[in-house]
């Protein structure tokens, strides 16, 4: 039996120049909607952020700095300084 997929349409606001991007993209074909890549993004984020709460749980609050850079280097991505580390986007997931 399929799942269904349910959706809801919501109003999201950009700067211009994302809008004029994403448009640009999609009548060229890179992507085959806003509103999928959109959705795409968020749900992207949301897994991202599901995840480091998972691994916060585990450690019982944010994962040292070492092992969020050693995950950072594994997804190619720059190391965080203490400093970075404090916010919200210094998660390793």
């Amino acid at each position: 039996m399929a799942r269904e997929r349910r959706t809801r349409k919501i109003t999201v606001t950009v700067p211009e120049e994302i809008a004029a991007t994403l448009d640009d993209w999609r009548n060229k074909g890179r992507i085959e909607s806003v509103s999928a890549f959109v959705a795409e993004s968020v749900r992207a984020r949301v897994d991202r952020a599901e995840s480091l709460s998972r691994i916060e749980q585990i450690f019982g609050g944010r994962p040292p700095l070492d092992l969020i850079n050693r995950a950072r280097a594994v997804q190619g991505l720059p190391p965080l300084s203490e400093e970075d580390a404090t916010g919200d986007h210094a998660g390793a997931a």
